[in-house]
């Protein structure tokens, strides 16, 4: 008998977190695009913060999803402390509706949602369709394991050391009672980390009898605080601001904790008013979780500045904090699709440097500048960056291709990573010309006016065509390749004319081998940065 109770509340917890998994990741795919476009409108206005967290959380199902994403948003520094902490609770009060989920007493319907999921999802062909069905199973799995954990609970209600058990945290015993419950809520919440499988176990304990009403209660002021540890774990090696929104998860719900504890027995006559805890426990049970949360979001909402700034004094930047170059962070991977489009903003910003580096290019050749010029340093400089910002890009992209993510998306992802190696090896080329420019320096060697006047020619139509191009890729039009590879082929051909001309010079005269090696390079590596740049237009075009 023991071993089929245990059987039965493990199985039915499993399911119930699969079940929790495909639902969420399944409201985030659809969810994606409208999450990004919720996340864009987040000003100051706290007001407006705390929305966008229930927004979001409602959507995706899970408050340590959201509350993960924006410290991974405050880490890249795409939303400030202020805004993360309005974010945060709200995300308080859009967890909430996982209970109001747990209300629909469709239980017994759990398992016959499973198969027609199953037999849809088999027969279609429809990525979409796909999705939503793995939605639809999932909510069918958290009722079905809700089942489950139910009539694995049920012969427990006879046994007098499980019943010993249970009243060892009884609420009803006064504050160290209610104290003892928060704790056991705070503690399983920690080690399931998932809110909303407590919850259910919660409500399943309640429903069964096993708990009274008061600790249900109790227990879930405790799963609360619990679940702050997936963020703070995910603040783990983050900079001060991550860690700091973080923390102030942690504080606010352990203060909200303390408020009501201090409380408890009108609290609970307060939610009695409403509902009769003897007639729909679940209910209650969900009162009791949505009060607290939208309270506690409405007390703190008016000092979230001071807030803030008491955060700022006591959580310190590291020295030796790594600042990565871009604002991309693995903690965004539970939104993809913010992941890929804000990979695009990066490259984006890189290409704007390529333009102005193209310009310190010229100069630096047409005045013949030294190695002191900040026009060669800002060459070499933006190489450097591009490296790193390519592993950046590279690595986070890389990440999101493993999760499974629509079609869509990794087409995308795909795409970054090919246009940021492009991009690379652009600034390589721009690097490898100022190179040959500092060893005919070195050598107090410069190019004639005439060769001088043909790199000007063809570095001017190579920035007009890079040019085109990435203003083509920052407004997502990518009907140009016709067009590209017209403009392409006629740097060609102003390439081999140039070279042809260089060659026939050279019977003419005695030149210095240098020279000779050093211009017909500069011309290859011209054409070397049309190359990419039409690679570009191609991979837009996959």
């Amino acid at each position: 008998m023991g071993l089929d109770i245990f059987f039965k509340v493990l199985g039915g917890l499993g399911i119930f977190l699969y079940g929790m998994h495909h639902m969420s990741g399944g409201m985030q795919k659809m969810a994606g695009a409208k999450i990004k476009s919720i996340i864009g409108i987040l000003t100051k206005n706290r007001i407006v913060a705390c929305t966008v967290g229930v927004l979001v959380t409602a959507m995706v199902q899970s408050s340590s999803v959201s509350t993960v994403m924006t410290i991974g948003f405050v880490n890249a520094g795409l939303m400030s402390l202020k805004q993360a902490l309005g974010v945060i609770l709200g995300a308080n009060i859009g967890t909430t509706v996982t209970g109001w989920i747990l209300v629909l007493k469709i239980g017994k319907y759990g398992l016959p949602m499973i198969g027609l999921a199953s037999i849809i999802f088999l027969f279609s062909k429809s990525d979409k369709v796909k999705t939503k069905v793995l939605t639809f199973m999932g909510l069918g799995m958290i009722f079905f394991g809700l089942e489950l954990m139910s009539e694995g609970f049920k012969p427990l209600r006879t046994m007098p050391f499980f019943v010993e058990l249970f009243h060892s945290f009884d609420a009803t015993t006064g504050i160290g009672g209610v104290l003892a419950a928060a704790l056991v809520g705070a503690l399983l919440t920690a080690i399931v980390q998932s809110s909303s499988a407590t919850l259910g176990i919660t409500i399943v304990l309640a429903s069964q009898g096993m708990i009274n009403h008061e600790t249900a209660v109790a227990l879930v002021l405790g799963e609360n605080v619990g679940t702050t540890i997936t963020a703070m774990l995910a603040s783990l090696g983050a900079r001060a601001n991550a860690r700091r929104a973080a923390f102030a998860h942690t504080f606010i719900n352990v203060i909200g904790l303390f408020w009501v504890i201090s409380i408890f027995p009108y609290y609970l006559k307060f939610l009695s008013r409403f509902i009769n805890p003897a007639e729909n426990i679940t209910e209650y049970i969900a009162s009791a979780h949505t009060i607290f949360n939208v309270t506690n979001a409405l007390l703190f909402l008016p000092f979230i500045g001071y807030l803030a700034n008491i955060l700022e004094k006591l959580v310190v930047e590291k020295e030796e904090t790594v600042k990565s170059l871009t604002q991309l962070d693995e903690r965004m991977l539970e939104t993809p699709v913010v992941v890929v489009d804000q990979t695009k903003i990066e490259i984006t910003k890189i290409g704007s440097e390529i333009i102005s580096v193209f310009s310190d290019m010229e100069n630096m050749l047409k005045n013949n500048l030294d190695m002191n010029s900040k026009e060669y340093q800002n060459i070499l400089e933006l190489e450097d960056k591009m490296d790193v910002v390519q592993g950046e890009i590279a690595t986070i992209n890389s990440k999101v291709l493993s999760l499974g993510v629509e079609p869509s998306i990794i087409k995308k992802a795909r795409k970054n990573i090919a246009i940021s190696d492009q991009y690379e090896s652009i600034t390589d080329y721009l690097k490898r010309i100022a190179l040959i420019h500092k060893r005919l320096f070195d050598k107090e060697q410069k190019l004639s006016e005439k060769n001088l006047e043909d790199v000007e020619t063809l570095h001017r139509s190579v920035v007009n065509f890079f040019n085109y191009v990435d203003t083509a890729y920052k407004n997502g039009n990518n009907n140009i390749l016709v067009e590209a590879t017209k403009k392409s082929n006629e740097i060609s051909v102003a390439y081999r004319e140039l070279r042809r001309k260089h060659l026939d010079r050279i019977e003419e005269s005695e030149k210095s081998p240098l020279l000779i090696t050093a211009y017909m390079d500069i011309l290859n590596h011209y054409r070397r940065l049309s190359d990419h740049s039409l690679t570009v237009v191609e991979i837009l075009n996959i």
